[in-house]
Formats: C-alpha cells, structure tokens, sequence
C-alpha cells in the first residue's frame, strides 16, 4: 500500500486539496467512532436494564442496525484516504519496485474504477434518501419506537461522496505522479 504522503504530487493545489479532504474524512470517521462508542452504551445500558430492572430500552436493535449503516459510510473514505482499505496489492508492489510509472497508471485506473462504482451507488441511493426524506419513512414498531429513517439515507451520500471524491482525489494525483516520472527509468 501506498502511504498518503507518497501520492504528494507536487503541485501545491492538488497537495493542499488532498490534505484538506484528508482532514474532512478524518472528522467524519471520528464521529463514526464516537458513533460506536454510543452503540456500546446503548447496548450495555440496555443489557443492564433488560436483566438488571425487568425495563429494557425499546428500539435497540433498530438503532444498532441503522447506526452500523451510518458508521460504516462515516468510516470509509478515510479508511481509503490513510492507504488502509483492504485490497490486493502483490502485482502492484512488484510493479512499484521495477516500474513506478506503469504501478502508478494501474493504480490510478483501480481507483478511477473505484469512482465510477461509488458514483453508480451515489445515484442509486439518491432517490431512496429522496423517498425516505419525502415519505417521512420510519423504522420500527408503533406504540413502542419508531425512528425516521432519512437521516441513515443522508449519512450515507455523506460519506460515498467523501468516498468518490477520496477516490478521484488519489486517480488524479496518481495520474500526475506517472506523468512525472522520468520516461525511460518510470522513477
């Protein structure tokens, strides 16, 4: 994997524009970990109050399932963005010792790949937050919790939209990178 700063391209705007998604990404990842931390919470109260005073919380399940949703797209584009989402890679480190220019092109298909795919989700969902916004859809049941379901639907084109751009981001600056390596040596 490459590291962040070794898509650093040179050209100042790009850098600065890259650092500055970096930094968003990590502020929404951090709410997606205080987001898990509040689903232990909740469980462990919920546990304690099911088996401790008869009174458990209602809604629970629903608000786990809905907050695992929306910490996943939370968490997802700086997993990207710090060289850290899971991927195979052995072609490429072998490209990247002998052949910097072609690893980098390759790459910067991968990722341009990875635009397209989160641009086709990004339009899927769209309409359903639309819908579910609209609709005032909820989930749960009546006369014991019910939660509106719009704001998991905006949490997630949050986040693929840090994704797409995350991975735009890393397809342009890839691509600088290859064309700025030396023809003949690909360094």
């Amino acid at each position: 994997m490459i590291s962040p700063s070794e898509h650093e391209t040179g050209y100042r705007p790009l850098d600065i524009a890259a650092g500055l998604l970096e930094r968003v990404t990590a502020f929404a990842s951090t709410i997606g970990t205080v987001g898990i931390l509040a689903i232990m919470l909740l469980i462990s109260t919920d546990v304690i109050g099911r088996f401790g005073f008869g009174r458990p919380i209602a809604g629970v399940p629903e608000m786990v399932a809905m907050s695992i949703l929306a910490i996943v797209f939370l968490q997802i584009a700086n997993t990207l963005a710090r060289g850290k989402l899971t991927r195979s890679d052995a072609l490429l480190g072998y490209l990247r010792s002998r052949y910097r220019r072609t690893s980098d092109l390759i790459d910067a298909l991968m990722h341009a790949a990875g635009a397209v795919l989160v641009g086709i989700l990004i339009t899927a969902f769209y309409p359903l937050f639309l819908r579910s916004y609209g609709r005032g859809e909820t989930v749960g049941t009546v006369g014991q919790f019910i939660a509106p379901i719009w704001p998991v639907h905006l949490v997630v084109l949050v986040g693929s939209s840090l994704l797409f751009l995350v991975f735009l981001q890393r397809t342009v600056s890839l691509l600088v990178l290859a064309a700025s390596r030396d023809a003949e040596t690909g360094q």
